[in-house]
């Protein structure tokens, strides 16, 4: 089947999960692999990061910085909160 215009491609399944879905929060891109692989160490949903990232699910005039698990994809990184707020 010929690919759609304009969609990337992709040589593994893997880097397909990770380009396409890095940000899912259900993990079921890696879930259809035939070796789903596992995260070690494990990190719960809604633990700490090392960064911080904008929250883009708010307006900008209540938006501020957060550093939740899992990091959506895409997003710039910072630090500090300092620095991401600014």
């Amino acid at each position: 089947t010929p690919v759609p215009s304009g969609r990337p491609t992709y040589s593994t399944m893997v880097d397909c999960c990770k380009g396409a879905y890095g940000g899912q929060v259900t993990g079921k891109c890696f879930s259809m692999l035939p070796s789903p692989p596992t995260i070690s160490p494990t990190q719960d949903i809604g633990s700490a990061l090392d960064v911080y990232y904008p929250d883009y699910t708010l307006a900008w005039p209540e938006g501020y910085c957060i550093n939740t698990f899992p990091m959506p994809s895409g997003r710039p990184t910072y630090s500090t909160m300092l620095a991401c707020c600014k």
